[in-house]
Parts: structure tokens; sequence; C-alpha cells
């Protein structure tokens, strides 16, 4: 085992977990994770801050928001429910911790 030598200062878990038709807990953040995801990614590249600010897609968060997407933001230790692909530069700067 080696240690890897880059470490995010910042990473942004979202989940796109797609549950099966009926389940009780509802459908998950499937699409609306997704396309979270994808727009977080551009965002951060628009930022260019790839190396310093990771998002990785992940499945269930343990919190099944009724629309929008879970995230989880670390090392800031927030968890953000109902987040839509709109929310991404918010989530960015949360993340990096940039002054409002």
């Amino acid at each position: 085992m080696q240690r890897a030598s880059l470490a995010p200062t910042a990473h942004i878990f979202v989940c796109a977990n797609q549950r099966a038709e009926g389940d009780v807990l509802g459908p998950g953040c499937s699409e609306a994770g997704e396309a979270l995801f994808n727009e977080l990614k551009r965002e951060v590249a628009r930022r260019g801050a790839l190396a310093t600010l990771w998002v990785t897609k992940t499945h269930c968060l343990g919190i099944c928001p009724k629309q929008g997407a879970a995230c989880a933001i670390y090392p800031k230790q927030l968890i953000v429910t109902e987040a839509i692909s709109n929310d991404a530069p918010r989530l960015v700067s949360l993340a990096r911790g940039d002054k409002p």
C-alpha cells in the first residue's frame, strides 16, 4: 500500500441512488443526483479547483429527500438535502469556504 500524494481540501459526495419502483423509501435521488453531480463537476472545473475539490457520486447517504438529492460536504461535516443542479455554485462555495 502507498499513500497518495494528492488529497483534496474538500470533498462533496452526491447521492445518485436509484431505488426500485414502489420502494417504501421512495425513488431515491437518482436523476436529481445525476444532474447535480454533473453540474458540480462542471462548476469545479470552471473554477479551476479540480485538484482541491473532489466530487464523488455515491449510493444512499441515509437521508432520502422527497425532491432533489442529498449530498455530504467534508471536512465541513455538512449534509444538504433537496439540492438541485442550480445549487451547484453555492455548494462549491460552501465546500471551499468562500466568503459570501
